[in-house]
C-alpha cells in the first residue's frame, strides 16, 4: 500500500468518526438520560482516536518521500489497528 493509499484510508477513517461523533453530540443534547450517558462514552471513546488518527495523519504528511520500510510498515499496522478498533466498536454499539 503506497503512502498516497493510506492517506486516503486514514482521511476515510476520519470522516467516518467524524460523522460518529455528530451522531453521538446529538445523542447527548437530544437523547433520554440513559441515551445521553451512552453517549457520552462513545464520545469519550471517538474523541480519542480522532486524535489517534490526526495523529497519525500528521506522521504520514511528515514522512519524507523516500521513507523507509520500516515507517512505511509501522504506518500500515496503525491503520490496520485502528480501522479493526472502529469496526469493533461500531459492531458492538
Amino acid at each position: 500500500m503506497a503512502l498516497d493509499n493510506i492517506r486516503h484510508e486514514v482521511g476515510m477513517m476520519l470522516a467516518e468518526v467524524n460523522e460518529s461523533l455528530a451522531e453521538a453530540e446529538r445523542q447527548l443534547s437530544r437523547g433520554t438520560p440513559s441515551e445521553k450517558v451512552k453517549a457520552a462514552g462513545e464520545l469519550n471513546f471517538l474523541r480519542r482516536q480522532k486524535e489517534t488518527i490526526e495523529d497519525r495523519v500528521k506522521e504520514v504528511d511528515d514522512a519524507p518521500e523516500g521513507a523507509s520500510e520500516s515507517l512505511f510498515r509501522w504506518v500500515k499496522e496503525e491503520v490496520f489497528n485502528l480501522n479493526l478498533r472502529m469496526k469493533s466498536w461500531i459492531a458492538g454499539g
